[in-house]
């Protein structure tokens, strides 16, 4: 592997200049900033300190290969040629993600499809075993195609505060609206309810 490492980080629309000075903040290397995204350079230690400290980004993701890909052919050999037995072990669970826009490959599924054979075709073979039972830890690969160039990432960043953030708030406003509805009813039905129990047993006595 590499000493240093191209990495990729997609923002939100707008945060790109505060992702930016973040990323030069923790000394990261030949920043190139595009909309929605940022690429860098550096190390192992890079890639824990953008995932420890980027609060503007969604995600980490080292990128293992740029190539063009018009044919299943191209996108299984491109795949392929990475050294997958250095970064997974035999044991990993290795689930595919992506996207394809404006791209002869227009199937996600079917690329899914693919790549995921790949990968299984390199690991068999750099492991040199039979079988794999994607029993270990997750390691997610995302693939992108756009106008027919695909990039292969390997994303590094957990459930990161981004997700659980957005939990939080779906929370918070899930409770919000089950203690307005139990407010509700508390007002309409039971009070009512109570008042005119209590009324009947002041008019028996």
């Amino acid at each position: 592997m590499p000493a240093k490492f191209e990495l990729i980080a997609p923002c939100f629309f707008g945060c790109e200049s505060t992702a930016n000075f973040e990323l030069r903040r923790i000394g990261a290397e030949d920043i190139r900033v595009s909309d929605g995204r940022l690429t860098f350079r550096g190390g192992a230690d890079m890639i824990a300190a953008a995932n420890l400290n980027l609060r503007t980004v969604e995600r980490v993701m080292l990128l293992l290969n740029t190539y063009t890909a018009t044919t299943f052919d191209e996108l299984f050999d491109g795949v392929y040629s990475i050294h997958w037995e250095e970064l997974l072990p035999a044991d990993a669970a290795f689930p595919v993600t992506g996207s394809s826009l404006n791209s002869q490959l227009s199937s996600v599924p079917a690329c899914q499809s693919i790549i995921k054979k790949a990968v299984v075709k390199r690991l068999m073979q750099g492991h040199r075993t039979t079988s794999l039972p994607e029993t270990g830890a997750e390691y997610k690969i995302r693939f992108m195609l756009r106008k027919n160039v695909c990039e292969i990432m390997l994303d590094t960043t957990g459930e990161g505060y981004v997700d659980t953030a957005v939990k939080i708030i779906i929370a918070v406003v899930i409770g919000g609206l089950l203690l307005a509805g139990l407010v509700a009813l508390f007002n309409t039905v039971i009070m009512p309810r109570v008042n005119t129990e209590v009324n009947s047993l002041f008019d028996a006595a």
